[in-house]
């Protein structure tokens, strides 16, 4: 639900900070709140804090990809470069990682599943400040 607040401000997020550097920070943001939820579940307040997080994880990573989508995919094929984020992500993506964490929870511990998630998203956050350039370092190249 709190992931509602930050899709209604996308427009201004996405005006002030640009797709690049809110990809970046919701990667970041994803990668403390796994750690939160491994690591804090038995306090309800940092669980709260936690799951609001979530707007900024999900909503902001989520506005930030369909910005990105919107500007490399152009005409007719914006509608392709849709499907395959969403099927990668949200298909792909959900089974692969639900089919890990369902090992890792059986074999390992529920704070290993998180810690391990937390070190995919910050890896995801460093592969993207290495190689994600803003659209106008593109343009200019």
């Amino acid at each position: 639900m709190a992931e509602v607040i930050a899709f209604s401000q996308m427009y201004r997020l996405l005006k002030r900070f640009g797709p690049e550097k809110l990809l970046l920070a919701g990667l970041l943001l994803t990668a403390i709140r796994w750690l939160m939820i491994g690591y804090t579940a038995q306090s309800l307040y940092l669980l709260l804090v936690a799951q609001l997080l979530h707007a900024a994880s999900f909503g902001v990573f989520h506005g930030a990809a369909i910005e990105l989508i919107h500007r490399h995919f152009k005409g007719k094929v914006q509608g392709r470069g849709q499907a395959i984020y969403s099927s990668i992500s949200f298909g792909a993506g959900v089974a692969l990682g639900s089919f890990v964490a369902g090992i890792g929870w059986d074999y390992f511990s529920p704070q290993a599943v998180f810690t391990f998630s937390s070190i995919v998203a910050f890896s995801g956050t460093l592969v993207c400040w290495k190689w994600l350039k803003p659209v106008s370092a593109v343009a200019a190249e």
